[in-house]
Parts: C-alpha cells; structure tokens; sequence
C-alpha cells in the first residue's frame, strides 16, 4: 500500500530529477559537449575529492540520525519498563492503594496511546497524561507500608514511580531532538554542489549523461529525505510507535481478566 508519505518522497525525488536533467540539458545547450569534454580529466580529479567528502559528510549525518533515533526508541522501552515495574509493585499492597494505583496506570496507558501519540508528531504533550502520571506518583506516596516487608517493597516502588516520571519526561524530550539548521543547510549545499558539478562533465551520449545525472540527483535526494525522516523520530514514514505501550496494556488487561471476580 502506497502511503502519502511514500507519495511524497516519489514526488520530490522525481521533481530533483526533472530540474537536475534540465538543468543538463540548458548547459550542454549554451557551451556543448566538445567545450566541456576537454576539462573532463582535471575535473575528475576535483569531482572526486568533492564527492568523497559530501559522502563522508552525508554517512556522518545518517549514523547520528539514527543513533537519535534508537535512543528515542530506547526511552520509550524504558518508560514501558518502568510502569510495568509499578504495576507488579504495587500488588505486595493493600486495597485500596493497590487497585487505585493499578486503574490510574491503565488510564495513563490508554492516554499515551490514543492522545499523547499523535500530539508528539507536533512536539506537543497531553496535558491529560500529565495529569495521569502525576496522580501515579501521588497515589504511591500516600501508600503506607503495614509491615516489615511492605517497608522494603516500597523502597523500590519509590524508585520505579521515579524512573517512570524520569522517563517520561525524557521520552518528550527525545521528541524535540534535531540536528542543527546550520547542518542541514550544509547538506543541501553540498548536494547543489555535488549535483551542479556534474553538470561540467562533457559525453557524447546525452542520453547517457541524463541518466547517470538522474541516477546522482536521486540518490542524494533520497539520502536527504532519510535524514529528514529519522530527524523525527515521531511522525512520518520512520516513526517510533507506541507498540510497547500497546503490549504491555495488553498484558495489563491480561491480568485484570485472570482476576478472581
């Protein structure tokens, strides 16, 4: 199934394309093929130092984009990990405080999913989750060990409730992490650059010379778009979903359901 976002990336790879071919074909018009063929070998030589260091630049840029986003991943692995530990924790206590705490992490599963998922692809938050994850740690604190053993479970609640708000909050930040604009306009110079120089080369085969130009303009520009995509880790054709707060609300009604009624 082709998705908008897919359609998208087509367009503007063939819109490259076309402008590239163009282009070509305007200069190969005004100076001809006999002017720019007697430079061909200096220019090879500038062509590949050129070429070696956008590619270079271009490898460098993709490897921190996607350690990016296998870190917003991550974080939200960890934030999954955490509510879960809190949720297990919970069950050494007594009702009221074990069910209360329990629903509250089902209402904040639930928020994060429907709400708070589709907000993040605009850098935004749910102000309703935010709600929820602070009644988790309030209800937690006013939890009241009965016992001995109830006292040193509770020390590691404390620390799970933490590192769940910890979390959280670093699972949004992830989402506003990006490369700098200085960089992207480095790269979109170096591809005009990188593109515009091949313009120089002189074939006798137009034919020839609009393909291997067609194939440069799109490899740069797919290259690009993948930077951009992994830019934002929350929205777009590679996104971080939230398939591990869907799992684990589905282990969480799992338990509900073995439940003695």
């Amino acid at each position: 199934m082709i998705t908008s976002e897919i359609l998208q990336v087509v367009i503007v790879t063939l819109a490259v394309i076309a402008v590239s071919v163009l282009c070509l074909l305007i200069i190969r018009k005004r100076f001809g093929h006999p002017l720019m063929a007697k430079h061909n070998d200096v220019a090879g030589f500038i062509y590949a130092v050129v070429g070696v260091i956008y590619a270079v630049l271009l490898a460098f840029v993709v490897i921190v984009e996607w350690e990016m986003f296998c870190d917003s991943n991550s974080k939200v692995q960890n934030e999954v990990q955490s509510l879960a530990s809190v949720f297990r924790d919970i069950q050494v206590f007594d009702e009221p405080q074990r069910s209360l705490v329990q629903h509250e992490i089902l209402n904040y599963t639930n928020l994060v999913i429907k709400e708070e998922w589709p907000l993040m692809a605009k850098d935004q938050y749910s102000e309703k989750a935010l709600a929820s994850s602070r009644r988790i740690f309030n209800l937690v604190t006013e939890v009241r060990p009965a016992n001995d053993y109830q006292k040193i479970w509770y020390q590691d609640l404390v620390s799970r409730v933490n590192s769940f708000c910890d979390d959280r909050n670093q699972r949004l930040e992830a989402g506003k992490q990006s490369i700098p604009l200085f960089m992207w306009d480095v790269m979109l110079l170096g591809a005009a650059i990188t593109i515009g120089f091949s313009f120089l080369f002189g074939t006798e085969e137009l034919w020839a010379h609009s393909i291997m130009m067609a194939a440069l303009s799109a490899i740069v520009t797919l290259v690009l778009l993948l930077v951009m995509a992994l830019d934002h880790p929350f929205h777009g054709i590679i996104m971080v979903t939230p398939e591990a707060f869907e799992d684990q609300l589905n282990r969480f009604m799992t338990y509900y359901a073995a439940q003695p009624k």
